[in-house]
């Protein structure tokens, strides 16, 4: 071969080469496109956006969706009337009556708050979005909230605007679809009989089956606090004595809210995981789940504070609350 035929068989090369480059970078840009214009908005969403991802529709059910309490708990509404005290409230869809206590915990002062709540529909027990809009970063007071939607008796939830993974359910609406990977990112979900489960973490969810059979409320903070039979869970992680904040059942229909005071010497120092198990398990409680805790912990009664929070409280992106509907059912 003369050099001639050398340096055309070199440019040949060459230019293939350059060739397959530029493919490979076109090919490379298009996934990029693709990631940045689609995947990754679509992700977003699922994280931050006010916009649902799915509503619950009653119409998937077969039968009735359930949640009616009206003839089970038939004593313990009025026929119209509202009944109200400085520690209760009754009426033709609520019966809550407020507790507080005082004990000794672990050679610790303890205080903690009791919300028994009895409740006609499940429409009863609702949450409210802090200005109501969904989205990390909003926040607003627990005390405020219960107000502005003439809540009877409420509690702060899971504050999911802190994180981006979690599950958020609320009202019968998925807002997000990102599970938790954290250990104790347990999906506590309500359903519209009035029923609860757990769903274990980094387990796989099949969250339109969980939407179809009438999720309700669905909150991704834990632990879960109670096995299946009711008991006390063998074993937890260790854990310190805090401020808590625990949503619970008896059974569909009647549930508590508790939240117990802590980091206040002198006053009450908070309870442990195991503690506030064994106190939910010694109340009657069938199901019971571990909200944000802390200086989040916070509770209110007929728009009142009930609880002393740490330093005031703080503000929050939702609160689980309890409040009067008409005998039709609605708000």
């Amino acid at each position: 071969m003369d050099k001639t035929q050398a340096y055309r068989s070199r440019k040949r090369r060459r230019m293939a080469l350059v060739v397959v480059v530029d493919v490979l970078l076109t090919a490379a840009c298009l996934v990029v496109f693709a990631l940045f214009d689609h995947v990754l908005p679509q992700a977003q969403r699922a994280v931050t956006s006010g916009e649902p991802i799915a509503t619950y529709n009653s119409g998937a059910m077969e039968g009735s969706p359930g949640g009616d309490f009206s003839e089970k708990f038939a004593d313990k509404f009025t026929s119209g009337e509202v009944i109200a005290t400085e520690n209760s409230y009754q009426s033709a869809s609520l019966n809550v009556t407020l507790s507080r206590h005082e004990a000794t915990i672990d050679d610790r002062p303890v205080v903690y708050f009791v919300e028994d709540i009895y409740i006609r529909s499940i429409d009863c027990l609702r949450c409210l979005l802090a200005q109501d809009t969904y989205g990390q970063g909003i926040t607003e007071g627990v005390l405020e909230m219960s107000q502005r939607c003439n809540a009877i008796a409420a509690i702060n939830s899971d504050y999911f605007g802190a994180r981006q993974m979690g599950i958020v359910i609320r009202n019968g609406v998925l807002y997000r679809s990102v599970p938790s990977e954290d250990v104790s990112g347990q999906l506590f979900v309500i359903y519209r009989d009035g029923t609860i489960k757990v769903y274990p973490p980094r387990t796989e969810l099949d969250l339109e089956e969980i939407m179809h059979h009438g999720a309700w409320q669905g909150f991704c903070f834990g632990p879960s606090l109670l096995d299946e039979q009711g008991g006390v869970l063998p074993e937890y992680r260790k854990s310190n004595h805090e401020p808590r904040t625990i949503i619970g059942m008896v059974e569909p229909g009647h549930y508590m809210f508790i939240v117990v005071d802590g980091r206040q010497d002198g006053y009450s120092e908070g309870m442990s995981i195991t503690g506030i198990g064994h106190l939910c398990n010694e109340l009657g409680l069938t199901a019971a789940y571990n909200l944000d805790g802390g200086r989040t912990t916070y509770m209110t009664f007929l728009g009142q504070t009930a609880n002393q929070p740490e330093r005031g409280g703080r503000s929050t992106s939702d609160i689980v609350y309890v409040a009067d509907i008409d005998v039709n059912g609605g708000q």
